[in-house]
């Protein structure tokens, strides 16, 4: 089944990016000028990395809000509908209220450029931060969490001064965007890094490391390592514990399924406590509560029954791995059938080799993505490798088709790119996309500079 046409508004903002953009921070910096400068009025944590960043701002924010703060979340990319990006407390922004934000910034960019303000109009992930940070100061938030959406350097999320910087992993990824070496890579995410603000790094490797110490010795930026500082301990119930250089958790949970995901934790738990030392409340039962309570759609989650659908939004080498480590950790169903697609940039055999020996079937489909890549090249790569192999282009039939691969008691397990898992999700869900705009009236939000003092 197809997708409805945009609505104008939205195919207007998703036309706002392409690949003659230019990436530059200045856009983002210049417009944030323009509406009063809006991401200085609360505190901020700010998050990158190759993998696992969405989930320890998810994590942290979590930690927020039971620890009783009035807490943001910018997330990137969405699973089916933009305004997931953006979340206020346990909420994701109203269709209507991120539909009044984009319309009021339309205008406002469209002022900013006839004034000689901007360089260029901004890119539709440069428009979304700034719907991010006027409704983060119009709430207002105490606090927000920022995931970077590619690299770190020119990111639009690097416009904010946060109270620490987290540095999650490095890995080849994003290579034509971000260079093809470890190193160039972690010179792009060590662009987060500011003058005297504490900068967290999990646990990357070596050279990857050294790159970011030596950014963050030249700025004065306090250095903090994960092999330096953290101490995770498996339990064998399903807890966990980590002991860090303030305080050592026993007995934690977390709702993200994942020995990955506890990595992530232990991140997210220095990560707050680094903010609480420069004022930030977080308090110790909030942070238990957060990870025990944390939601992030689309990471190990589970679907539906005869058969279960297993979503994880691995798309690289380094998330597939983790995703094939919690797989042979677990019994296996009956039938595990895998439902595949990938977008370019991805080398097909190497994304999917780790799950070669855990699946029984695989069927292939293509993501709503103009970068999808097809679903016979992705054949060609992986038929060696393959037990049984389909292919079903659009995705509502790759679906049916796993289902009846799978049978009752097997298991179909979507993976391998964000847009993938988010067009399932909307498909089991019945989730409606960007396609319509709400009938009734926007209330007027007031200004774009209310934030302003």
């Amino acid at each position: 089944m197809g997708s409805p046409p945009l609505d104008p508004l939205f195919q207007w903002l998703f036309s706002l990016s392409g690949p003659s953009l230019k990436w530059d921070i200045e856009t983002a910096e210049a417009f944030c000028a323009w509406l009063g400068q809006p991401q200085r009025t609360f505190a901020a944590v700010h998050v990158a990395g190759t993998n696992g960043k969405g989930s320890v701002a998810a994590m942290v924010h979590a930690m927020a809000g039971r620890s009783g703060l009035r807490a943001g979340l910018l997330t990137s990319p969405h699973l089916v509908r933009p305004e997931e990006r953006i979340r206020i407390g346990d909420e994701e922004i109203t269709p209507r209220a991120f539909a009044a934000l984009i319309e009021e910034l339309k205008e406002q960019a469209d002022r900013a450029l006839a004034a000689g303000r901007l360089p260029r109009h901004p890119s539709f992930f440069e428009m979304v931060c700034a719907a991010a940070f006027v409704a983060f100061a119009r709430e207002p938030v105490a606090l927000a969490v920022l995931e970077t959406g590619l690299g770190g350097r020119l990111d639009a999320t690097n416009v904010v001064f946060p109270v620490v910087s987290v540095i999650t992993t490095i890995a080849r990824d994003h290579i034509k965007s971000l260079g093809g070496s470890i190193a160039s890579i972690a010179r792009e995410k060590a662009g987060i890094i500011k003058p005297g603000i504490p900068v967290l790094v999990g646990w990357i490797d070596g050279e990857a490391e050294a790159i970011v110490r030596r950014v963050a010795l030249r700025r004065g930026a306090p250095f903090h390592a994960a092999r330096e500082e953290l101490t995770l301990i498996e339990g064998g119930d399903g807890s966990f514990e980590v002991r860090t250089p303030q305080q050592h958790y026993a007995g934690l949970t977390c709702a993200l399924a994942g020995a990955h995901q506890r990595r992530n934790a232990a991140l997210a738990l220095r990560a707050a406590e680094l903010a609480r030392e420069r004022g930030v409340a977080f308090c110790t039962r909030g942070l238990r509560d957060g990870l025990a309570e944390v939601r992030w759609p689309g990471r190990l989650e589970r679907l539906g029954r005869e058969p279960e659908f297993l979503l994880d939004a691995a798309h690289n080498a380094e998330g597939i791995g983790a995703l094939a480590e919690y797989l042979r950790g677990r019994a296996r169903p009956e039938r595990r059938v895998l439902l595949f697609g990938l977008t370019a940039g991805r080398p097909p055999q190497e994304v999917f080799a780790p799950l070669a020996g855990l699946v029984d079937a695989v069927v292939l489909t293509r993501p709503r993505s103009p970068k999808a890549l097809a679903t016979e090249e992705i054949a060609a790569a992986i038929a060696p490798l393959c037990p049984q192999l389909d292919q079903r282009a659009e995705v509502g039939a790759a679906i049916a088709q796993a289902r009846r691969v799978a049978g009752a008691g097997g298991q179909v397990l979507v993976t391998g790119s964000l847009y993938l898992v988010g067009d399932v999700r909307r498909e089991l869900l019945d989730l409606e996309g960007p396609w319509r705009r709400p009938a009734e009236k926007v209330p007027p939000l007031g200004s774009l500079t209310d934030h302003v003092p």
